[in-house]
């Protein structure tokens, strides 16, 4: 098992979250899925061992939804992952020219072309025009009649990503609700729908304050959440020592410990920038064992400017609320920044927010705001004192260092 700072895990790189593999294989026989993370956590690492390593039965593909900006971009994202797969693109090819219909006159370039080609994308795009809906229906409904002994599945990375890139590129809210009824109606109707099928979708970021303002809350009910959490004690401890093995670096059990106190939630990405820090510190000769050293490492390395960039999202993807709650939001979390290790109560994160936002502030609106603040991970609630507190001891120590000022 290498360390992998940053990239997806596969084959003997993915370290053990057999557990999890197997609920997401159940939870799929019943429906579809929200796999639900921030960025970091492994998600995708996940997703490609479903798709590596498919159960019996499964026909897995998959695309990153992260770039797309328009929703026919999306159609076509999904059109291409389709006619990527061999047995896929060959049963579509041969339902399409059986149908007789217009996909014909597009069989020539389908056939000709790599489903990559940027001609064949700008080919898509306009035979789909503003018609996409009906079209990419007519299109896509084949999938239906697909029996192959194996049920696909469609598995789609950052889904949540792509909506707020619609909203960046000026898609008007309407078309951008039309979108996720469509693509609803792609999931569940008995009629039209791809009833055959499942859908993952992974997100590491919320989108429940989004679909509210669109007043299309409802058309994401079907996907069953599925979060994905930091490792447990023991195989947080588990990673961490094969990790060491592997780069041949020796710490004491009780150095191993204080890795794991100093990052805190043992959340598979961060022990891994440790340990590459640890690497990187032996290779110009310092002494990494000791709780003094680790604490250096950890103080000057990890936190330090060099490794900015590894939580830099964190603080970058606030920019999707507009300017006043933006602002609202780092109020709350540079609070809870400073407190800790003591958390804040709810009711003075309350009044904060007040001060924060003026006339424009309201319960509904602080409520929706800590609700995405906890589901995108930046914060935990502490039922027993009603306060809330950094979900993170490492991202929380960043906060603190380079925006609670």
């Amino acid at each position: 098992m290498r360390c992998l700072v940053g990239l997806p895990a596969r084959g003997d790189d993915f370290f053990d979250r057999q557990e999890l593999v197997d609920l997401i294989w159940q939870r799929l026989e019943a429906g579809h899925i929200l796999l639900a993370a921030p960025r970091r956590f492994g998600k995708t690492s996940v997703m490609y061992r479903l798709l590596d390593q498919p159960r019996q039965g499964w026909h897995p593909v998959h695309l990153d939804a992260e770039s797309i900006r328009e929703p026919v971009g999306f159609v076509i994202a999904v059109l291409q992952t389709l006619l990527a797969d061999r047995r896929l693109r060959n049963f579509l090819i041969a339902r399409w020219k059986a149908a007789g219909q217009w996909t014909r006159s597009l069989l020539d370039d389908v056939e000709i072309q790599t489903p990559w080609e940027v001609t064949l994308k700008l080919s898509l795009k306009e035979r789909l025009g503003p018609n996409w809906p009906e079209v990419a229906g007519i299109l896509l409904r084949h999938l239906r009649e697909y029996d192959g002994g194996e049920r696909p599945l469609i598995i789609i990375d950052e889904l949540p990503v792509m909506l707020f890139l619609f909203r960046d590129n000026n898609v008007p809210p309407s078309d951008v609700r039309a979108f996720l009824y469509w693509f609803r109606h792609l999931r569940i109707d008995p009629d039209v729908g791809l009833t055959n099928c499942r859908f993952l979708v992974g997100g590491s970021i919320g989108i429940e304050h989004y679909l509210a303002d669109l007043a299309a809350a409802d058309s994401f009910n079907d996907l069953e959440r599925v979060p994905l959490a930091e490792f447990a004690p023991e195989r947080a401890r588990q990673f961490l020592r094969d990790l060491l093995d592997e780069l041949d670096i020796e710490l004491s059990p009780a150095s191993q410990r204080r890795v794991l106190s100093l990052i805190g939630a043992p959340i598979p990405y961060f022990i891994q920038v440790f340990v590459a820090e640890l690497v990187s510190a032996r290779a110009e000769g310092h002494d990494v064992a000791g709780p003094r050293h680790l604490e250096t490492i950890y103080r000057d390395r990890v936190l330090g400017a060099a490794c900015k960039t590894y939580f830099q999202h964190y603080y970058e993807r606030l920019r999707r609320y507009d300017r006043a709650t933006e602002q609202a939001a780092k109020a709350l979390l540079k609070s809870i920044a400073l407190a800790q290790p003591m958390p804040v109560r709810r009711e003075d994160l309350r009044a904060l927010f007040a001060r924060s936002l003026g006339e424009s502030s309201s319960d509904e609106a602080f409520a929706t705001l800590i609700a995405d603040l906890e589901n995108d991970f930046y914060v935990r609630f502490r039922p027993d004192t009603a306060s809330y507190e950094f979900s993170s001891k490492i991202l929380c120590d960043w906060w603190r260092r380079y925006y609670a000022f």
